[in-house]
């Protein structure tokens, strides 16, 4: 594919197009004849273009003066979100031009593109928390409702929908149609209410266009609850028409014949999951279990049953090789149900990357969920992370750029920039992705202890003993602080530091559980080699989802020489290491 099709420079994605930019800080439109100065310095990117070649190829009719061309180049640096004093992208090069710092890639593959959209693009669409009507009835029925709507709505060809993250955070009458816009790019909002009594339910929805603030369409539509996956069907069908997007494979295109009860379940397990805590994944499984009593030719609920048992396994919060096992197995039940489920592809996507190290094999099964769902930011952030195992970081982060675009206001996704940031050694750049991640929850623990060790890699140290103050627990040095307190002190060139961290956290081991992975990590940052080799294969031998990264960490440079440790490099990611670190 040529660059005017579209194409990704580092962190940003440009469509020619459309005269857009769409980059960590919003998405930019710039002039036609600044996206021709973008071009033209893409095509040679990283090579310098002179200032008479771009005056030349962009104004070939006639004479132009130096301000025009300085123009464009402002314009785009806005764009980009780049700075001239310190520029990550687009560099001017005294007396001679300027020059692209990263080659352009473009836009390619089976799956949707990063960043791109597809042809004939409807626009982005978000469905805002359906209202609980009745006084009556279950109150978690709109909750539902609105998530599995959302979910439904994945499968529109040509629109991105919104995620459910980002739109539950806007409860009704809390925000106006424009600030709604504003925060999220929506062109279109749905909005609605269900009323709900015994086994009756009845939702209205309305779509609103989100600039002008009108009501373009609406309906009203009465089923009995066991009816609902069906009624989603044909709602998100109904809505596709109304802003001439068409639908995919609906996730529960071949949903079975299911009780009332069972839906109530199921609605109540999802909602479990949503919540992304070890508990409430252990009530989803529990409630997945009384579905498949009632209902075994389900195949959605056996894929989320394994989606839970994945979330559980990557969390630690449980012994992994068991529940991966267990995780596999619903995961091909669920496939011999439905093929080409693509809650199912996801999970086994993610199964296959990070405890098989089958990169190949993950990236296979998150294209083919995506081809089907176009919005299911889930498979984004696998394709994000085989495109960083792979050390092809401009696809890795393109994206992600897509996943935060779908899911602008979830924090998880902001601080997942963070650490693939940190994979690419890009400091400065960690450091606005988790600023941004605590702008978004301000008390977002994990956000900010990877914030602390991204200013101290910068040479920040004051800051990231700030951040790590702030990051304290009350009661007391834990195992997440312990370890992130020996990254920082080892970043800030304090090594007798990171080796008293180190050893507290070892010590702590003896008393309680503390991942062999957080070990690994504040053991290598003290220089601690053979403590450091151990529990990294502790870690592996625990199929720590981690692992697959290894060779990516900063902290785990030093351990690179060391030929066992190329060896459990070589066994966690199924291939010889081209180099230490891309």
């Amino acid at each position: 594919m040529t660059l005017e099709a579209g194409f990704v420079i580092g962190t940003c994605c440009v469509l020619p197009d459309e005269g857009r930019i769409e980059s960590p800080g919003g998405a930019f439109r710039v002039e036609p004849k600044a996206m021709d100065v973008l071009l033209e310095l893409a095509r040679h990117a990283p090579q310098v273009c002179a200032r008479e070649r771009i005056i030349r190829a962009v104004w070939p009719r006639g004479y132009v003066g130096d301000d025009v061309l300085t123009r464009c180049i402002g314009q785009l640096r806005r764009a980009l979100g780049d700075d001239a004093r310190s520029p990550h992208l687009l560099e001017t090069i005294p007396k001679r031009g300027y020059r692209l710092r990263r080659p352009a890639a473009p836009l390619a593959g089976s799956a949707p593109a990063p960043g791109s959209e597809p042809a004939g693009q409807a626009g982005t669409l978000i469905v805002l928390p359906l209202r609980q009507v009745s006084a009556v009835g279950d109150a978690f029925i709109a909750d539902g409702v609105t998530d599995l709507l959302i979910l439904q709505l994945g499968s529109l060809q040509g629109v991105r929908v919104i995620s459910r993250t980002t739109a539950m955070r806007f409860a009704p009458g809390t925000a106006a149609t424009r600030e709604i816009a504003q925060a999220t790019g929506a062109d279109w909002i749905v909005e609605g209410s269900v009323i709900q009594e015994a086994d009756q339910v009845q939702v209205v929805v309305r779509l609103v266009d989100a600039h002008t603030d009108l009501h373009r369409w609406g309906a009203t539509f009465r089923r009995e609850l066991h009816d609902l996956l069906p009624l989603l069907n044909e709602m998100a069908g109904q809505l596709g028409q109304a802003i001439h997007a068409r639908i995919g494979q609906p996730p529960y295109a071949q949903a079975p014949n299911l009780s009332s009860e069972v839906v109530r379940a199921y609605l109540l397990a999802r909602q479990a999951i949503s919540r992304r805590t070890a508990e409430g994944l252990r009530e989803a499984v529990r409630r997945f279990d009384a579905i498949a009593a009632q209902a075994p030719g389900f195949a959605s609920a056996w894929a989320s049953r394994a989606e839970c048992e994945l979330l559980l396994a990557h969390y630690g919060a449980a012994d992994a090789g068991r529940l991966i096992g267990d995780c596999r197995d619903h995961i091909e039940r669920a496939l011999a149900l439905e093929r080409g489920l693509p809650l199912a592809l996801s999970a086994r996507s993610a199964v296959r990357l990070f405890f098989d190290c089958d990169v190949d094999g993950a990236a296979h099964d998150a294209e083919r969920a995506l081809a089907a769902m176009p919005q299911y930011v889930m498979a984004m952030l696998a394709l994000a992370n085989v495109a960083a195992v792979r050390g092809d970081f401009a696809a890795a982060s393109a994206w992600i750029k897509q996943a935060r675009l779908t899911d602008p206001l979830d924090v998880g996704i902001a601080m997942n920039l963070g650490d693939h940031m940190i994979f690419q050694d890009r400091y400065e750049d960690a450091v606005r992705a988790l600023t941004a991640a605590l702008q978004l929850v301000p008390d977002h623990r994990p956000s900010r202890l990877r914030l602390a060790w991204a200013l101290a890699l910068c040479g920040r140290a004051q800051q990231a003993r700030a951040a790590m103050q702030a990051a304290a627990s009350a009661g007391g040095a834990d195992p997440a602080w312990l370890e992130h307190a020996a990254l920082v002190a080892a970043a800030a060139g304090d090594i007798e530091a990171a080796a008293a961290h180190a050893q507290a956290l070892e010590a702590l081991a003896r008393t309680e559980p503390v991942p062999a992975w957080s070990l690994a990590r504040a053991c290598a940052a003290a220089g601690r080699r053979e403590p450091a080799l151990r529990w990294l294969a502790r870690a592996a031998e625990q199929r720590c989802s981690w692992i697959v990264f290894v060779h990516l960490m900063p902290v785990f440079d030093g351990l690179g020489g060391a030929a066992h440790f190329g060896a459990l490099a070589q066994r966690a990611l199924g291939r010889e290491l081209r180099a230490w670190r891309p």
